[in-house]
């Protein structure tokens, strides 16, 4: 694949792309921020999340996407049943033994003891019932293995990929383009042949992918083509916690949002020290949910910061004599629109 051409289109890469030597280096995740609003995606430069798809936090601890992971869970939750059934027959033959040597103590012992052992009972058995599911799943997922020359997106399946033969690869540092002068890090490589997909996940289901996911997969895209001697005809976008998503062609209709954000977010970036907070633009529609304006406690002293530097809290409105403020809010020294902010005076 040579260098100066982009995958698929044949289309010249564009000189607009190449950073200058003093061009600041910039993440996806900024870059993809940008892409929702241009303020949210100054903060992320400046906050330099780095690594922003590494594993999103579960609110458990079950594995859910390697099958091999789910069967060896699934294996040592089995043990861990049966070492505390074997608990609590210990503890069912103690009771009687103490009561019939009349020590009242002792019984309310084994009987906080085998409530404690049969909640752990329920909890374990549970989660293999979880893990059973799981695994159900692991082996049943069905999808077509999506077309590389499609110019739609297309629906895939987890594990669906994975029964195509589809390796999963879970990268240990971030990937970098020294050219465009950017970095990300996908949740997942997937490995086939002469491919090399970059897959994301998302933290809620959806019936399409967002534009900022757009670009971040069209980002992963170019850093896969970059940095692995491999054909990246699209990268993949997971949707919620049912193992469905999209494949989105690296198309130039898909790639045009990704270039536009990444430079516009390197002159940002650049220009950022020299025009007022009030200069940056914002699309006040996100505005009303964001997490970046929503408000929150002065007194909780969490503050965004600036390079490492904590910025100047500015609050945004009081209730029941407690100031509140929020990240935007702070950094561009306003009061942003969020549906939370109306209540406060």
């Amino acid at each position: 694949m040579s260098d100066s051409l982009d995958f698929l289109s044949g289309e010249p890469r564009a000189s607009r792309m190449i950073a200058n030597p003093g061009d600041p280096w910039v993440s996806v995740h900024a870059i993809a921020e940008y892409e929702f609003c241009p303020r949210a995606g100054l903060l992320a430069y400046e906050n330099k999340r780095a690594n922003d798809d590494d594993e999103p936090p579960a609110f458990d601890i079950l594995p859910r996407f390697e099958l091999a992971a789910i069967e060896k869970a699934l294996g040592e939750r089995r043990k861990e049943f049966f070492r505390w059934l074997w608990g609590f027959l210990s503890l069912a033959i103690c009771g009687p033994i103490a009561g019939k040597f009349q020590q009242p103590a002792i019984l309310v012992l084994v009987g906080v003891g085998m409530a404690f052992v049969t909640y752990r009972i329920l909890r374990i058995a549970w989660d293999i019932v979880v893990l059973l599911n799981l695994r159900h799943q692991a082996l049943t997922g069905r999808c077509r293995e999506p077309d590389p020359y499609s110019e739609d997106m297309q629906a895939v399946n987890w594990f669906g990929l994975l029964n195509l033969g589809f390796e999963s690869i879970r990268l240990q540092e971030a990937l970098r383009d020294p050219d465009w002068r950017f970095d990300g890090k996908p949740w997942r490589i997937l490995r086939k042949g002469s491919l090399s997909i970059p897959v994301f996940r998302t933290r809620s289901p959806q019936e399409a992918p967002h534009d900022q996911q757009i670009v971040k997969v069209m980002a992963y895209c170019r850093l896969s083509q970059i940095n692995f001697p491999a054909e990246c005809p699209y990268g993949i976008i997971l949707t919620g916690e049912d193992y469905s998503g999209f494949a989105v062609p690296n198309h130039p209709r898909f790639r045009k949002r990704f270039h536009n954000s990444l430079v516009a977010l390197r002159q940002l970036a650049l220009a950022s020290d020299h025009q007022s907070e009030g200069d940056v633009a914002y699309d006040e529609r996100g505005c009303v949910a964001c997490p970046l304006g929503a408000p929150r406690l002065v007194a909780l002293g969490l503050r965004v910061q600036r390079f490492g530097a904590p910025v100047m809290v500015r609050p945004v409105g009081s209730s029941e004599g407690k100031d509140y403020h929020c990240d935007c809010g702070d950094r561009f020294r306003w009061k942003p629109p969020h549906e939370r902010s109306r209540y406060l005076s």
